[in-house]
């Protein structure tokens, strides 16, 4: 009888946790909505990238935990934040000489930006799937430099959390 008993508690202790697990459904329609978000934030230039991972200079792949790490586009103005993003320690700002997205028709996303200010220049080829918000990040610096790879997710400027260091160069 005890046993029954103690299996019949534990049964109704994991069953609660059974039912948090998301169906295949919802984490593609929670997908799908994030993606919609960062295409939206995307055409409107008002969008933060903070890499969730990045290739050191060894080539291999590191976590970034660090929100003070970013790559944003702020009312026409774009900013750059850390050695993995920009290719230089300093709060860079800068425009956007060049800004182009395309959607192909499977729904991809791939943006070519020139970044063009006083201590930063280069390209970034960014690139998102459809379905998710992730976008994977190559930047070749202009002039000389190393060319940086990241990834991240790619949010709205209004429900982003990134910290920004002021006097940017």
């Amino acid at each position: 009888m005890k046993r029954i008993l103690l299996l019949a508690a534990l049964a109704l202790c994991a069953l609660p946790l059974l039912g948090q697990k998301l169906s295949k459904e919802e984490r593609a329609a929670a997908g799908q909505a994030r993606y919609d978000a960062a295409l939206a934030a995307i055409n409107a230039k008002t969008w933060v990238l903070v890499p969730s991972e990045y290739t050191n200079p060894d080539g291999e792949m590191e976590t970034n935990d660090d929100n003070s790490v970013f790559l944003s586009f702020e009312g026409g103005n774009v900013f750059g934040q850390g050695r993995c993003v920009t290719d230089n320690t300093q709060n860079n700002i800068g425009e956007a000489t060049k800004y182009d997205v395309n959607v192909d028709k499977k729904g991809n996303v791939k943006i070519t930006m020139i970044v063009s200010g006083r201590m930063w220049r280069g390209t970034y080829k960014i690139s998102m799937r459809k379905g998710d918000n992730e976008a994977d990040v190559i930047f070749n610096p202009g002039g000389s430099g190393t060319t940086r790879r990241f990834h991240g997710p790619i949010v709205p400027l209004a429900g982003a959390d990134y910290n920004k260091v002021s006097n940017p160069i």
